[in-house]
């Protein structure tokens, strides 16, 4: 590879020990570099420079870095990507984790996010997916969780947002799903929890909101649906709980 924005353009080899797509991840090892030609003698670089350069040109190359995209992690975060996972951020997108943050997705899981959206997880949260599950935030959607939430979805479940949807969960919220559980919400839907609420959803439910629905729960109020219920909620409906 040449290194372009240097006075004495240099050619340099190295080896690929590994790559990863998901985590934009490259290791290489420097093997050799040289001048462009012979009459420019040897170019006298740090090995670091090199490297850094190389790295910066093969990311590009390989498409891991894509145009007008943010992705921050700070204080104290973890960010984990296992086994065989997919992480896509797409089209000036931002992805913000920070103050104390884990954010974990394992086994088989699939992230994306594409067309201007934005997810923000903020202070002290936790965003756990684990065992098979699908997470698909498209076109202009909003996905915010702050305020010591928890959002945690296991055992095979599916959340899909899609046609300009907001989700927002703030002030101490727990959203639950768990054991083969569907949360669909399509159409220009909205979906607002706030003030301190709970939304259980267990045992094989079904949460089905579509076509122009709004589901809204204020103040201190307790949503819950067990074992194997289906609550569907079509064509231009509107659900309000408020005041306890």
């Amino acid at each position: 590879m040449m290194i372009q924005d240097n006075p004495k353009p240099v050619f340099i080899q190295f080896k690929v020990s590994s790559f990863s797509h998901s985590t934009s991840i490259i290791r290489v090892s420097l093997s050799s570099y040289s001048p462009r030609a012979p009459a420019y003698g040897h170019a006298r670089l740090p090995a670091e420079q090199l490297l850094l350069s190389s790295y910066i040109q093969m990311q590009q190359m390989l498409g891991a870095i894509s145009y007008s995209q943010n992705l921050r992690i700070s204080e104290s975060q973890n960010l984990r990507i296992s086994e065989s996972q997919n992480l896509r951020i797409s089209e000036s997108q931002n992805l913000r984790i920070s103050e104390s943050q884990n954010f974990r997705i394992s086994g088989s899981q699939n992230l994306r996010i594409s067309e201007s959206q934005n997810l923000r997880i903020s202070e002290s949260q936790n965003l756990k997916i684990s065992e098979s599950q699908n997470l698909r935030i498209s076109e202009s959607q909003n996905l915010r969780i702050s305020e010591s939430q928890n959002l945690r979805i296991l055992k095979s479940q599916n959340l899909k947002i899609s046609d300009s949807q907001n989700l927002r969960i703030s002030e101490s919220q727990n959203l639950r799903i768990s054991e083969s559980q569907n949360l669909r919400i399509s159409e220009s839907q909205n979906l607002r929890i706030s003030e301190s609420q709970n939304l259980r959803i267990s045992e094989s439910q079904n949460l089905r909101i579509s076509e122009s629905q709004n589901l809204r729960i204020l103040k201190s109020q307790n949503l819950r649906i067990s074992e194997s219920q289906n609550l569907r909620i079509s064509e231009s409906q509107n659900l309000r709980i408020s005041e306890s």
